[in-house]
């Protein structure tokens, strides 16, 4: 954090400009949204998600027939995992992302302060990644018995980042969910983002962008949008 606020000190003091609006949600306006609800005059109270395409793709294909070690290794072969599948399946660029939109509102937060379930057992953490591949299985088990649980209560997984600041009070967590059918967070397009934001401004009805959340083409944009914005910002100059 003392580097994170020296960084912002000295972009301003020296007018540089530094747009990151791919790091999170890729194209989604989520970073816009944000710095515009703040200067709007409203207060954020909470921002949730999935901002992981490869979670929800994932979540949104599981129903229980086949393992979800089969998913991830149908993932990984489409390209749609990382090289190593824990580097999704552990929560933490889901956790960094949670972390930029934090610091985005104005919150002192390190990534230390946001918890983390992963969904990799400390058991296969460690492994080489041939070692994990041959006992992904492992995943299998608890997953089947919360799927299971969960559709009990008419509820569905899903792998969820959350932050509620409250009366200064701050909790953030990342990891799996049931939530009811009808959330903003079930019944996504496999590989979505959405990005859950509750205000002042928006207290019964929460402001939800939902969208791509990786792909060329849309990464591509917000790097485009981020350059339209700089040059306008030299013209000014």
């Amino acid at each position: 954090m003392p580097f994170y606020r020296e960084l912002k000190q000295q972009l301003s003091n020296r007018r540089l400009f530094w747009r990151y609006n791919a790091s999170c949600g890729a194209g989604l306006p989520i970073q816009h949204a944000l710095n515009d609800l703040r200067n709007s005059g409203d207060t954020i109270e909470a921002v949730g998600g999935i901002f992981s395409g490869t979670l929800c793709w994932l979540f949104e294909n599981y129903d229980g027939t086949k393992p979800f070690s089969e998913l991830v290794l149908e993932a990984r072969g489409l390209g749609i995992t990382e090289p190593d599948p824990r580097d999704d399946l552990s929560g933490r660029d889901m956790q960094r992302k949670l972390l930029i939109l934090a610091r985005e509102i104005g919150l002192a937060v390190e990534l230390d302060d946001i918890a983390l379930n992963s969904l990799v057992p400390k058991a296969l953490a460690e492994l080489s990644l041939n070692d994990f591949l041959g006992r992904i299985s492992e995943l299998d088990d608890d997953l089947l018995q919360q799927f299971t649980a969960a559709a009990e209560q008419d509820k569905v997984l899903r792998y969820v980042a959350s932050l509620d600041n409250v009366e200064g009070k701050l909790q953030a967590e990342v990891g799996l969910q049931w939530v009811d059918n009808n959330h903003p967070y079930a019944n996504l397009t496999p590989g979505d983002n959405v990005f859950v934001i509750r205000s002042a401004f928006y207290q019964g009805n929460p402001l939800i962008i939902r969208g791509p959340g990786a792909g060329r083409e849309v990464t591509a944009a917000a790097v485009q949008s981020d350059l339209v914005h700089i040059c306008k910002d030299l013209l000014q100059e």
